[in-house]
């Protein structure tokens, strides 16, 4: 049996092997090690062990919207409002005209900007709050995080529809709002893009800092997860979506049988290729459900 003495000393050795630079055969052990600095070995183990701190493409949202209009509004069932944004920044006025009606459904999915927007998106608040979003290490000196305390009077929350495709550190105020109650939000975790690089090498950035909800709730690449989680896979996010850009009827996403008479207009063989966006209808049914229940109450 090996003495407690010889144990140590093997173990020594073994540790002194372990830890000395391999020579000789690092081109057989890790083929084309010598191509890569010793930062640049560093950078990729941090970005292994701290997903979406450390990139290895330039941060940056692609905010291009081809619509001419900051946002389109359209009618739909149950006297529901849909509002469709495209610019966040330019969104203000037409988010004001409705913040108060009682049914409000509120499309954010696919859209992107650098604005916390938290004056807008706050004013959709049913109690009165400070709004102000906590930040920790740097941040750009021109970042909004906070906003009047006010309120809406509202009888239902306004639903929000966001997806993997919602980004912007304005997701930092939609956590609050729906931590609040003051919203329902439906469909997927958004993208999580709040937070802000410096560069670190020709070609990686660091996270350097990042807005949050609270002083506890990083949403770095985890995103903002709604209530009413919805999966769907890539091409039936972009089709259920973009079939309204294309000119598709809004009524004929919905996949219901109550329909304006433009709407049933539309041929069967039509009707019959346009699936429903599963994301909007939800978003409809559960105003449809508050709805009941607010007359069953009054009864």
């Amino acid at each position: 049996m090996m003495g407690v003495k010889q144990f140590l000393s093997t173990t020594m050795v073994c540790a002194a092997v372990t830890y000395q630079p391999a020579q000789g055969q690092d081109a057989t052990l890790f083929p084309s090690l010598r191509d890569y600095s010793n930062e640049a070995i560093r950078l990729h183990g941090l970005a292994a062990l701290f997903p979406d701190r450390v990139l290895f493409e330039q941060p940056q949202l692609e905010i291009h919207s081809e619509s001419r209009v900051a946002a389109r509004v359209e009618d739909l069932p149950r006297a529901i409002k849909y509002i469709r944004l495209y610019r966040l920044n330019e969104a203000k006025y037409v988010l004001a005209e409705f913040q108060t009606h009682s049914a409000l459904i509120l499309d954010l999915r696919f859209l992107k900007s650098n604005y916390t927007a938290v004056d807008t998106l706050s004013a959709f608040a049913t109690a009165k709050q400070a709004k102000t979003l906590a930040t920790v290490g740097t941040v750009p000196a021109d970042l909004s995080i906070s906003g009047e305390t006010s309120s809406t009077v509202r009888d239902f929350p306004a639903i929000v529809l966001c997806n993997r495709e919602t980004a912007g550190p304005f997701e930092a105020v939609l956590h609050q709002l729906q931590a609040a109650g003051a919203i329902i939000a439906v469909g997927e975790s958004t993208a999580g893009r709040t937070g802000f690089y410096t560069k670190a090498s020709a070609n990686a950035w660091i996270l350097c800092g990042e807005v949050r909800p609270d002083s506890d709730t990083s949403l770095v690449g985890v995103g903002f997860e709604p209530r009413i989680q919805l999966e769907s896979d890539a091409k039936e996010n972009y089709l259920s979506y973009h079939l309204y850009e294309a000119g598709t009827d809004i009524l004929q996403l919905l996949g219901n049988e109550d329909s304006s008479s433009d709407s049933d207009q539309a041929s069967e063989a039509d009707s019959g290729i346009i699936e429903p966006d599963r994301i909007l209808q939800r978003g409809v049914d559960i105003i449809s459900a508050l709805q009941i229940l607010q007359q069953q109450t009054e009864l």
